[in-house]
């Protein structure tokens, strides 16, 4: 990701409204697609005629090469605002079509950049031999808008290579959608400053191997600002790539029978040590400044490949970045020095690929604001953070084998801190509580059976108090995630075995923002899907020779208190579609999006 990089692929312009408009409407899924079919909510739309601004079009990730190398090479893009809409806006929507030859070709990893800031990451949609998929993603960008007020220099980087029996290229398109602001938009304003974390005007993912390695980079920023924040990606690879499928290293050995591929391979459902916990830690000149869950994402080539046609596993093709709050840090950055920032994975085990962008809001009535970090409690308790393994096995009659094993991990921390403002004192009080638990179950009954159970959950809860002299506003923010992967295991006389699989995963965010007693706003997501195959593995599980059985559903849920309602499930049955269903619970049954809502 760091060779030269590629001439501008196209300049940005803007379009005809008539054009704008086609190329922002989304197609919901329909019986018999086979290509991707999801449930999910679009980027909700304002009111009023946008513009639009192209990035690059129809661009060919064709490089030849080893399969498995991880060096992509950059598509490079020239951004320069739209002249017909100026700003402010009230939305800006990152749009993103991608689609890959029919054929054979790993999953692979996508990621957008401006001014290296990351607008977009996530992975494709694994084709078949009759089947070319094409998708669409979109992201709110809003809160990027100072970005795009200049002209600026971009790159795509999607690691795809052809050659040897993997020869599916991969293309890709991306645009900017700007809807200008009228006197009808309440708007929240963008930060002031969008900074990437990587520290350079192209943009790129950075890995790392281990715990000890960061993503990290020094600012020196304006000393007024007023609230700061972090989003953050934190993606698993290689044979981290199903980290909550790995085990205590001490475990390792008594539970290797129950894998589906070979230790430490990276192939499906791997045997790996090196645990399953994960969690992201972030840090201010080296002091703990916050904790993140990391999100389970299954890509279209894990487990079994079919289990992911044509309805991928929940944000594999569009990750959602967690927004971690660091305004109680706001006054320590306002002293004109240079800080660090820094962003690594507890737990990481060979290895993660991470991104990170600061986002920091002024204040445009004083130019240099005072306060003082109050409370910190993050600092003091780093060792009882650790996780906790618990384990227990019996070994019975014939060689069988009834084994248990938890991963276990509970955080409760405050960070606190006051700023002298042009409207007063404003005092920040930060305040995360998470849950971590993975529980592993292992039967092995009789001779041929193996049968694994993982039932994990991250519980996150961020609540974030803002107090100034006329009263406190208060944002809650309840994020939860589900996973349950089941798989039976018959081993068959020749070593051959079927693996029957059952993956349940969820993503649950509940909203809240309270202005003294009074709530002022909500908003409930409940993502869920449930994929099932039965699966032939050769002896030793190095290859995939047949899948049969498949069958899934994805249900997807958003309402919030501006009267949006969207309910969308997508039904399918040996690699189609079979049954969509949209806005069933909903008014009128009926799915309607506010402009200002964000599903």
């Amino acid at each position: 990701m760091r060779h030269p990089i590629r001439p501008g692929l196209a300049l940005a312009l803007a379009l005809p409204a008539a054009l704008a408009a086609a190329q922002t409407s989304t197609p919901a899924p329909a019986a018999g697609d086979r290509g991707v079919a999801i449930a999910d909510a679009p980027v909700p739309r304002p009111a009023g005629t946008p513009c639009v601004a192209n990035l690059y079009a129809d661009v060919a990730f064709d490089d030849h090469g080893e399969s498995t190398s991880r060096e992509a090479k950059p598509r490079d893009w020239t951004y320069t605002p739209p002249a017909q809409c100026a700003g402010p806006w009230a939305k800006v929507v990152l749009e993103a079509d991608f689609s890959v030859d029919a054929g054979r070709q790993y999953d692979r990893t996508a990621s957008l950049w401006l001014g290296g800031v990351n607008l977009y990451y996530g992975t494709t949609q694994e084709p078949s031999a009759k089947v070319a998929p094409h998708w669409h993603v979109e992201r709110d960008v809003t809160d990027y808008a100072s970005l795009f007020r200049a002209a600026g220099h971009g790159q795509v980087i999607l690691n795809n290579w052809v050659g040897g029996k993997r020869d599916s290229v991969i293309h890709g398109s991306a645009r900017l959608v700007f809807y200008p602001a009228t006197s009808d938009n309440h708007l929240e304003p963008p930060a002031d400053l969008a900074l990437g974390l990587v520290g350079d005007s192209g943009g790129h993912p950075v890995d790392v191997q281990d715990d000890k390695q960061t993503l990290s980079r020094i600012f020196t920023l304006p000393r007024n600002v007023e609230r700061v924040a972090l989003d953050l990606i934190a993606q698993s690879q290689a044979v981290d790539e199903q980290w909550y499928m790995c085990i205590d290293d001490t475990d390792v050995e008594p539970t290797r029978e129950f894998s589906l591929g070979p230790p430490n391979a990276g192939d499906p459902l791997e045997q790996c040590g090196g645990g399953n916990y994960r969690e992201v830690a972030v840090s201010i000149d080296g002091q703990p400044a916050g904790r993140a869950p990391v999100y389970p994402w299954t890509y279209t080539g894990g487990v079994d490949p079919n289990l992911w046609r044509p309805t991928p596993d929940i944000q594999t093709l569009n990750f959602t970045p967690y927004r971690m709050d660091l305004t109680p840090f706001a006054a320590l950055l306002d002293d004109g020095k240079p800080h660090t920032v820094a962003v690594r994975v507890l737990g990481a085990h060979d290895f993660f690929s991470l991104a990170a962008n600061l986002l920091a809001w002024r204040d445009h009535g004083r130019e240099v604001l005072t306060g003082k970090l109050t409370q910190n409690t993050l600092a003091t308790q780093q060792d009882s953070l650790q996780a906790r393994v618990q384990r227990h096995f019996e070994h019975g009659a014939g060689g069988t084998l009834h084994g248990e094993v938890d991963t276990l991990q509970d955080s409760n921390y405050v960070i606190a801190g006051e700023l002298q403002t042009s409207r007063g004192k404003v005092a920040t009080r930060v305040e995360h509580r998470s849950s971590f638990a993975n529980r592993q179950r292992f039967d092995h009954p009789t001779q041929d059976t193996y049968d694994q159970r993982i039932v994990m959950r991250a519980q996150v809860l961020d609540i974030v108090a803002s107090t100034t002299g006329s009263g406190t506003v208060q944002r809650q923010h309840r994020l939860e995630y589900p996973l349950l992967i089941d798989i039976h295991k018959q081993v068959h006389a020749s070593g051959d075995f079927i693996a029957d699989i059952t993956v349940q995963q969820g993503y649950l965010g509940k909203r809240q923002r309270t202005e003294g007693d009074r709530v002022a706003f909500w908003s409930t997501l409940d993502n869920h899907l449930l994929s099932h195959s039965n699966t032939d593995f050769n002896a030793g599980g190095t290859a995939i020779t047949g899948s049969h059985g498949q069958h899934g559903q994805q249900s997807y849920h958003f309402s919030d208190s501006l009267g949006s309602c969207y309910a969308r499930r997508v039904e399918t049955r040996d690699q189609a579609v079979v049954a969509v269903v949209s806005g069933q619970g909903c008014p009128n049954q009926a799915n309607r999006l506010d402009g200002h809502s964000h599903p």
